[in-house]
């Protein structure tokens, strides 16, 4: 049994990327979070023994408006061990950042990044 807390499509505007403009004007991510637990969310009826989605966006929000990051990857993976040192319950995460402004010549959806950090490895 693997029990899950996720976060899907939180729309952050963060200064994230290489680009002079980038950093200048902003922009938009999309962010998908996947906690998986390590015991039953269910387990107990209250709050404080399971992650709260809410806390959650608030961390992701705060990395993003505290550093500037060059790469969405950095910025995925600081989301991730920050998870990780928040929450104990939490034995592996995937963190999915998508960029549907990215200053490329090609007309897409989104550009995006997506990793996995597990507790033990």
């Amino acid at each position: 049994m693997t029990d899950r807390i996720f976060v899907t499509n939180l729309c952050l505007h963060g200064f994230h990327g290489v680009h002079k403009a980038e950093k200048s004007l902003g922009q938009k991510f999309f962010i998908d979070i996947d906690c998986r637990l390590g015991q039953p969310a269910t387990s107990t009826d209250l709050m404080e023994e399971t992650v709260h989605y809410g806390e959650v966006c608030d961390l992701a929000e705060e990395l993003s408006g505290k550093t500037v990051f060059n790469l969405i990857e950095t910025f995925a993976e600081r989301i991730a061990d920050a998870i990780l040192q928040k929450w104990d319950i939490v034995e592996e995460v995937t963190v999915t950042v998508r960029k549907p402004s990215a200053p490329i010549r090609h007309l897409v959806d989104h550009v995006g990044v997506s990793i996995t950090r597990a507790r033990n490895g």
